[in-house]
């Protein structure tokens, strides 16, 4: 698995697999504006083309964990795990102290990575995503950066 830090000029093939992933996909616009941030930081998987990606900020000591989408296609090849467990790294590298994130209470698979990597969670946001078929509530999960003893990954 090749994995490569995200740039600006990536937004186009980030929105592709984000649209592909979610039903409110990000725009390539939408992606522009979060690379350029100083504060954003993403990874890139992939074997000549992007397979997966993920992107998170720092937020004072906090990092926080914005999405990760993997070409459905390609799914439950472990794309998401290694996504992640480089994101951490950088979390790491950056002196941050806390993973935060939220996840839509129907992603089963992303809650599984999730709670694999040693998230807990630590509250709910009523109707926080929207979907084809209204809403759905958002569990907000937290850890703290780096290794997490017994658990997989990082």
């Amino acid at each position: 698995m090749s994995l490569r830090p995200g740039l600006p000029s990536d937004a186009a093939s980030l929105s592709r697999l984000h649209t592909a992933s979610f039903d409110d996909g990000w725009t390539t616009p939408d992606f522009e504006t979060w690379l350029s941030r100083a504060e954003a930081f993403a990874v890139i998987g992939g074997e000549g083309e992007e397979v997966a990606f993920g992107l998170a900020l720092t937020a004072g000591a906090d990092a926080e964990l914005l999405t990760i989408a993997t070409d459905p296609a390609r799914r439950q090849g472990g794309w998401g795990r290694q996504i992640f467990h480089a994101l951490d790294a950088e979390a790491l590298n950056r002196d941050l102290e806390r993973w935060v994130l939220e996840v839509a209470r129907n992603n089963l698979p992303a809650i599984g990575l999730y709670k694999s990597a040693g998230f807990m969670e630590i509250g709910v946001r009523k109707a926080y995503y929207r979907t084809m078929d209204g809403r759905v509530d958002a569990l907000v999960m937290s850890r703290k950066v780096g290794p997490v003893s017994g658990h997989k990954g990082a």
